[in-house]
């Protein structure tokens, strides 16, 4: 399967968070139609047949849902920290505040980069710059509000049960430390202070 005309069709289609991350097994020769196809119907099977209920007490529509669980996929590593994360950029959503997810800038750094052609390539790069979070790019969650106009990765199914069904917490703010463990803070002091102590040694 030729890679641009892949990533060309994924982008015509606007599959983008669609290509529902499980295991397939394709039929030996199998056409990058076919391959897709079947991708896409058990994305239709798992999420929007599996999670129509939940869906329809939520309220919330496909696109926003996989949006802001693309994000929830790449800055939480367990389903009760998707939950409280997915719980934060929502109300920081329905407070117009700038998401501010390095998540966002990653992809938005490995976009200018990377492409389906580099490989391999460092999509998610472990350390940004201040130069970084300045990106012009509007998948730039520090100077653009809102969600990014596309999902970021193909989220798994806990991180959209995490936006379909948040967390109420108190806070405003988190982390994730070296080892991958989250730190929460309700005030931008104490999330300064968790920044000090767990990231900046």
């Amino acid at each position: 399967i030729n890679p641009e005309n892949w990533e060309k069709e994924i982008k015509t289609k606007k599959l983008e968070g669609q290509l529902f991350p499980d295991s397939y097994l394709f039929p030996f020769g199998a056409t990058r139609e076919e391959i897709l196809k079947i991708v896409q119907k058990n994305f239709q099977k798992k999420v929007v047949d599996g999670l129509k209920e939940e869906w329809s007490v939520s309220g919330k529509k496909l696109d926003f849902v996989l949006k802001l669980a693309s994000i929830v996929e790449r800055e939480a590593k367990n389903d009760k920290d998707r939950a409280i994360v997915a719980g934060i950029l929502i109300k920081r959503l329905e407070e117009d505040w700038p998401l501010q997810v390095d998540a966002t800038i990653q992809y938005a750094v490995a976009s200018k980069k990377c492409s389906i052609l580099t490989y391999p390539c460092d999509w998610w790069p472990d350390s940004l710059s201040k130069q970084d979070l300045q990106i012009k790019s509007s998948l730039n969650s520090y100077l653009n509000k809102g969600l990014p106009p596309i999902p970021i990765c193909n989220p798994g199914l806990s991180s959209i049960k995490a936006v379909i069904n948040p967390s109420a917490s108190p806070y405003w703010y988190y982390i994730s430390d070296l080892e991958g463990k989250m730190h929460y803070a309700k005030t931008s002091e104490e999330h300064q202070a968790n920044i000090s102590k767990y990231l900046l040694h």
